[in-house]
């Protein structure tokens, strides 16, 4: 539900249980790119309505709204809806954001928006001259790669052709071992569609649909993830996927092919610039947890008489919108406050590896091993090493400074920044001998790719212990 800015009361009326379920029916989740521009006009539309003086706002009760706009005349607004009226029209905002959302479908569906992006590729697409470096690098060591989009193979051709071509006298196909368009991610990852082979000539699907194996070199449309890894002779960790896409891309290839994953996140140099700059108001916020944390430790359950800590919230909420509003007008993709966003939550949960772009891995060889840091159970972080222990007191919980659980590699080797990262292996001699896709895994390898080079980099990584008790990091 979007509206303007409510007070906490308001909020609780309309959410007042804090956890919140996140079923389809009630709530559409914004977490891509592509949505930021959705969000704003949905954001403008609603706040033109529920502003504008020829509109009057309607609440959602439990029978049914009765909405005054004269003194005499009343106009009942269906039960379970709320919305804006104006004379004898009443639009929910249901309806408003479907309306919004399948005005944004048609853009994507009708290809203006593509239409628009290749008549500026220079303006929308970033051209790299690192980009067939890396991929002449996977490919020397012995490893598979290839491309799987959902555009059709018209607008992938002019993208890739931009990208690649130019730098070597040969085709941007030539880098591939595989071409899939047409994908339909996420289905891709389940049933698939029917896979049919592209005649590279016209753009046109050739007749019929594919019933062989899938040929090296050759562009296809369609199929199914079980196809594909066939061709590549690959299966769960064996392969490493770069996306950027939460869902459609992370989250559907960790969980139902269990892949090693790859986020590509291009605001985190953003948030890792504000990160450095705002560093105060964060160990401010520490600051401000500590005193409630020291006020309440002076009770126990004798106490009858709740401390006014009133003061200390209203100082957190000024330094928590502070930090937000530093990252810009819709605050943090990853935390507000001290609170890990829902974006930031799935990101450590299913990817194993995100960074601002993957052409940070030209900086490490295939076979570096990244790790998150050890973080402390809420537990743990109770205990004072100085004092003896108590073993009697053992409520623990999880408070409102617990960190951020993901970031092990925090960048720049230039810059000396800390570097805590090495429990995952890109690939391994074995692997690359069957011509497998890069993979990471937790051991320890001598297998060499390629020379480090030294650079700065936002290499992130999420682990976790597998079950045999081995540190990795994984889903």
């Amino acid at each position: 539900m979007l509206t303007s800015p409510s007070c906490s009361h308001e909020v609780r009326e309309v959410y007042p249980n804090k956890f919140i379920v996140f079923d389809d029916k009630r709530i559409y989740v914004l977490n891509t790119l592509f949505h930021l521009p959705e969000l704003y006009m949905l954001a403008c539309i609603i706040d033109y309505f529920t502003n504008s003086p020829m509109y009057e706002r309607c609440s959602q009760h439990s029978d049914s709204v009765a909405s005054v706009d004269s003194a005499e005349n009343t106009k009942t607004v269906p039960r379970n809806d709320s919305g804006v009226m104006c004379g004898e029209i009443f639009m929910p905002f249901e309806s408003i954001f479907q309306d919004v959302r399948n005005a944004v479908d048609k853009v994507h569906d009708s290809g203006l928006l593509k239409q628009l992006t290749l008549d500026n590729l220079r303006k929308y697409v970033h051209k790299d001259e690192r980009l067939p470096v890396l991929f002449n690098r996977m490919r020397a060591h012995g490893s598979k790669l290839f491309l799987l989009t959902n555009s059709d193979f018209s607008y992938t051709d002019k993208i890739m052709t931009y990208l690649l071509n130019g730098f070597e006298n040969r085709s941007w196909q030539s880098y591939f071992d595989y071409v899939v368009v047409d994908a339909k991610k996420p289905g891709f990852f389940e049933g698939g569609t029917t896979l049919r082979e592209v005649d590279t000539e016209s753009g046109t699907l050739k007749l019929g649909v594919h019933m062989g194996p899938m040929k090296a070199g050759r562009v296809y449309a369609g199929g199914s993830v079980n196809t594909l890894s066939q061709m590549l002779g690959i299966s769960g960790k064996e392969a490493i996927y770069f996306g950027d896409h939460i869902f459609g891309d992370i989250l559907k290839s960790k969980k139902i092919r269990g892949w090693r994953t790859f986020l590509v996140v291009p605001e985190l140099g953003q948030e890792l610039n504000v990160w450095h700059d705002k560093r105060h108001l964060f160990a401010r916020l520490g600051e401000l947890d500590s005193k409630v944390s020291e006020i309440f430790r002076q009770y126990d359950s004798t106490a009858t008489t709740k401390p006014d800590i009133g003061v200390i919230q209203e100082s957190i909420r000024e330094v928590v919108h502070e930090m937000d509003m530093s990252y810009g007008m819709l605050g943090s993709i990853f935390r507000s406050g001290s609170r890990q966003t829902h974006f930031a939550g799935q990101m450590i949960r299913y990817a194993d590896l995100y960074s601002s772009t993957f052409l940070n891995l030209l900086h490490y060889p295939f076979f570096y091993l990244f790790k998150a840091p050890t973080m402390e159970m809420p537990h743990e972080s109770t205990v004072d090493p100085e004092l003896p222990i108590d073993t009697s007191m053992n409520l623990s919980y999880r408070g409102r400074s617990t960190s951020l659980k993901s970031v092990s590699f925090d960048g720049s080797r230039e810059n000396g920044l800390e570097e805590v990262a090495r429990d995952i292996v890109i690939d391994d001699a074995a692997s690359c001998s069957k011509g497998h896709v890069p993979h990471l895994r937790a051991d320890d390898s001598d297998d060499e790719l390629s020379s480090p080079e030294s650079s700065s980099s936002d290499l992130k990584a999420n682990g976790h212990e597998d079950e045999n008790g081995a540190d990795q990091v994984q889903a």
